[in-house]
């Protein structure tokens, strides 16, 4: 997990052009735990460095005038410029820590977590685990669509046969009515029908088996 902006506490001795590199980094969010307020440090130390060398080259070229002896020579400051770019590229890891891409929304995604939801299980840290595998399935159907149809297909014989034992497990599935939605329905005499068709379906699933 990337480290919080008050674990890092800004020391006040830095000056202020590391302190604002200090301040940047720690405002992205980042840091990896193991990064220790000295390491930090030391890596805000080495941008700033690292931005007056660069900075040095820019203003006054790749090619400066060595004297008399020497003539025209690379500049010098060029050499600890590649110095502390290595540095930084090897350091870059501790204070750059990839995130975890989000999820794109898709219509199985939403409407397993809008099920989940109208069951009552998406507060309950007893069904937590269940939920999370089923609406990870829902996301992967998604993603197998947006693939195209040789994805889809693929999906279709273990994931989306899974995908729908483990939402009849947390009967979130038509098939399935949680109780405290049959109960809300018993008058509906459509709704009814549905769940005796449903039983039925079950008893001959259960049957064959």
């Amino acid at each position: 997990m990337a480290a919080r902006k008050q674990d890092f506490p800004k020391p006040d001795h830095l000056v202020d052009e590391v302190a604002e590199i200090w301040d940047e980094t720690v405002a992205r969010g980042r840091i990896a735990p193991n990064v220790s307020p000295a390491l930090l440090e030391a890596y805000c130390t080495l941008v700033v460095r690292w931005r007056e060398a660069a900075g040095k080259i820019a203003e006054e070229g790749l090619v400066v005038d060595g004297g008399e002896k020497k003539g025209a020579i690379v500049h010098p400051a060029l050499a600890a410029e590649r110095q502390l770019s290595a540095q930084l590229k090897e350091w870059s890891p501790l204070v750059n820590r990839p995130t975890k891409p989000g999820r794109k929304s898709g219509p199985m995604y939403d409407a397993t977590k809008a099920s989940i939801a109208a069951a009552g299980l998406a507060d309950n840290p007893k069904f937590e685990g269940a939920c999370l595998a089923v609406t990870t399935q829902a996301w992967l159907i998604d993603e197998a669509q947006r693939a195209g149809l040789e994805e889809l297909q693929k999906a279709a014989y273990v994931l989306i046969p899974s995908y729908v034992k483990g939402c009849a497990e947390l009967q979130i599935t038509p098939a399935s009515l949680p109780p405290e939605v049959g109960k809300q329905v018993t008058g509906d005499a459509k709704i009814t029908k549905f769940r005796a068709a449903a039983a039925i379906r079950r008893e001959q699933a259960s049957a064959a088996s």
